[in-house]
């Protein structure tokens, strides 16, 4: 998805366009910005008020995330790195959506349950892994269900050997943050090889630190499936 953008952002131009916080940051992630653009509504991600000690970590985690996201750019489900404001800030496109809820979900869990799976396939594909999608508004449902991946902060992007290593592994963490979603919104939609797995990954969870958390309902959710079939 690119947007026009100003053929020249500086940082007088993001301080005098309208522009709200989203999130004020932390010690190491940048604060995060929506402006208003001549072309239409943008986000900035900048980390010129980290503290000093901070700033340059922020800094390097911030050029990481642009250049993993710049692999994706053929996604139309991922947002564009549109411009650099300075070394502490960056210009994305806006996505447009909600995140994903349990309303949203059950709409067609199937077809939204493919639809993201296939998603994460072609991010994989390109040798990305973002390993945040159980926290689920990094995970954004538009207005006609279309579906965005967002922050990619904690990804990881790895080259042929390291795909050839880690990249089964990532890409199970990424495929249970999905199965999470099935398990807790649309459990009956369950196969009995899917509740196996969510069951199998919480004995797994507690070895590792990104993997993300299923709750007691999932369980459950899970032990129900195969109970009753």
């Amino acid at each position: 998805m690119t947007e026009a953008v100003p053929p020249q952002w500086t940082r007088a131009t993001f301080e005098t366009l309208p522009h709200r916080r989203l999130s004020r940051g932390s010690r190491l992630k940048p604060a995060v910005w929506h402006v208003d653009g001549p072309a239409g509504p943008v986000l900035v991600k900048d980390t010129a008020q980290l503290p000093a000690a901070g700033r340059w970590i922020g800094r390097w985690l911030l050029n990481r995330e642009a250049g993993l996201m710049r692999r994706l750019a053929e996604l139309p489900e991922v947002p564009d790195v549109l411009a650099r404001i300075d070394r502490d800030a960056l210009v994305y496109s806006l996505v447009p959506g909600e995140p994903l809820d349990r309303e949203r979900f059950r709409v067609d869990p199937a077809d939204l349950t493919s639809r993201l799976r296939e998603i994460v396939r072609r991010m994989h594909a390109r040798g990305v892994y973002h390993l945040d999608l159980h926290q689920r508004q990094n995970i954004l449902v538009g207005a006609g269900g279309e579906l965005h991946l967002v922050d990619f902060g904690a990804a990881v992007a790895l080259g042929p050997f390291g795909r050839a290593l880690l990249g089964p592994l990532l890409a199970w963490v990424d495929g249970q943050a999905v199965l999470k979603y099935l398990a807790r919104f649309a459990p009956e939609c369950l196969t009995r090889d899917e509740a196996r797995q969510v069951l199998r990954f919480r004995r797994w969870r507690k070895l590792w630190i990104l993997a993300p958390r299923h709750s007691r309902r999932e369980r459950d959710a899970a032990l129900h499936r195969l109970r009753d079939g």
